[in-house]
């Protein structure tokens, strides 16, 4: 009843209700409290004492539970990164959704057969790819006036996302500051966001004539 302090008495109960509603029935949502059916009470489980454990060493540390929720909504291959935030490897964790994203562009390289794109790598590649039409602006409908200034767009984002990002992470992490999880989250929010760009910018294959 202390979170009701200042209310009148008679509608502290309601007060209390409101503000533990729903932060209650997330801590049962995610198995930190159990509901002691036989007693009508609640007991802490062992997820909840290791979850109040690590909020007290780290009050910016994301929940395990908090975290796989946010990688829910990222590209499919994304969606497995859970382990670099249980094990504290956060740069890790960028350097390789943005080496997911490099690794794309080259899978694409590798399956076409012109001379100009094997022999392209890195931040030229995603030129040469829109060069030879391997990559396309996709929303055929979006900026019908300027799509050669959107394409050029696009393309400074997904070559400025290796160079910036993508190459500090992976060759110099050591000169990059330690990241909280929701700074990792934000990064790993970039790269699903281009790697979607990407698969959509991909054309579709043409029938073949029978």
């Amino acid at each position: 009843m202390d979170l009701a302090v200042g209310y009148p008495d008679h509608i502290k109960r309601q007060i209390t209700d409101v503000l533990l509603g729903q932060p209650w029935q997330q801590l049962i949502n995610y198995g930190y409290i159990a509901d002691m059916q036989e007693t009508g009470s609640y007991s802490i489980t062992p997820d909840g004492y290791q979850a109040a454990v690590e909020c007290a060493h780290n009050p910016n540390r994301m929940t395990s539970r908090e975290v796989q929720s946010a990688l829910k909504v990222l590209h499919r291959d994304f969606q497995s990164y859970e382990h670099y935030f249980r094990e504290g490897k956060l740069k890790e964790a960028v350097a390789a959704a943005f080496e997911r994203c490099e690794n794309r562009l080259n899978e694409i390289r590798d399956q076409s057969h012109k001379t100009a794109v094997k022999t392209a790598a890195g931040q030229s590649l995603v030129y040469v790819l829109f060069t030879e039409k391997l990559l396309k602006l996709p929303y055929p409908k979006l900026g019908r006036g300027n799509r050669v200034d959107l394409e050029t767009s696009l393309k400074g984002i997904l070559s400025g996302a290796l160079g910036w990002i993508r190459n500090p992470y992976t060759h110099e992490k050591h000169h990059l500051p330690d990241l909280e999880p929701q700074e990792a989250l934000e990064l790993l929010f970039v790269a699903s966001y281009l790697l979607r760009m990407i698969d959509k910018s991909i054309p579709p294959r043409k029938a073949k004539k029978p």
